[in-house]
């Protein structure tokens, strides 16, 4: 990173002890979040507008919406953000579909549509001055709603300034490993930068929440399908005249 002084700034609190621990198991730091952790007044709204971008309601779902932000960030060639939102688009996608819209969009697997979409963020990445309404209503007889367009533009924007800002600011590029297991972290966390307390116990409380619901139902199926086949095997009753 060409920030010297900002990459070398001690981490504080919970920043501290989650850096430690990236040390301590063998994982890259990722050099974004010295970006993230310096002026946190900018950054703590930069960090919840992205999370609600990218993970809030929309037409488009979490892995479309990380497939724009690798595919925007490689047309700008920003290898890290490409890499390790692909490797996010890989936990919601095939990641051999997300490596063939990165490589050769025309010839993937992609639907008529999602490829029209993607042709749109494409033309944003070269100069969105160049946009006309043919473009939108392309897109519009393709079946996306102007809300799917809106965010569809949102989610490009925000990697447009995300590409700008590493590139800019020399963040480095990381190991494949390291780049799934970002991957990873984004699944389960989001985007949570600041590694807060309360956000975490949250996020955790969430996922057991979840595993209590799955086990419960689970067993419940377990248990009706046991008494569908005791009810086949056992011999009806007489009864008496």
């Amino acid at each position: 990173m060409f920030l010297k002084e900002i990459e070398t700034l001690p981490a504080e609190g919970m920043t501290r002890v989650a850096f430690k621990r990236l040390r301590d198991t063998g994982e890259a730091i990722p050099e974004i979040l010295h970006l993230f952790r310096f002026k946190r007044r900018n950054t703590d709204h930069l960090v919840q507008f992205t999370e609600e971008v990218m993970r809030g309601p929309s037409p488009l779902p979490p892995g479309i919406r990380e497939l724009i932000g690798a595919f925007i960030s490689r047309k700008n060639e920003c290898s890290f953000c490409s890499d390790a939102h692909a490797a996010a688009a890989a936990q919601f996608l095939e990641k051999d579909l997300v490596d063939e819209v990165l490589s050769d969009l025309d010839n993937s697997r992609l639907d008529a549509a999602h490829k029209e979409l993607f042709r749109y963020i494409g033309k944003l990445s070269k100069n969105a001055a160049r946009v006309t309404a043919s473009d939108i209503d392309r897109l519009k007889s393709a079946g996306w709603s102007e809300e799917a367009i809106y965010d569809a533009l949102t989610v490009a924007s925000v990697f447009q300034f995300y590409n700008t800002w590493n590139g800019g600011a020399g963040v480095q590029t990381m190991r494949s490993a390291d780049y799934v297991y970002s991957g990873k972290v984004l699944d389960t966390l989001g985007y949570c930068m600041d590694f807060k307390v309360t956000r975490l116990i949250r996020i955790a409380c969430q996922k057991l929440f979840a595993l209590f619901l799955t086990v419960l139902f689970t067993r419940r199926n377990r248990n009706a399908e046991r008494n569908r086949q005791w009810v086949k095997q056992s011999p009806p009753q007489r009864t008496s005249a």
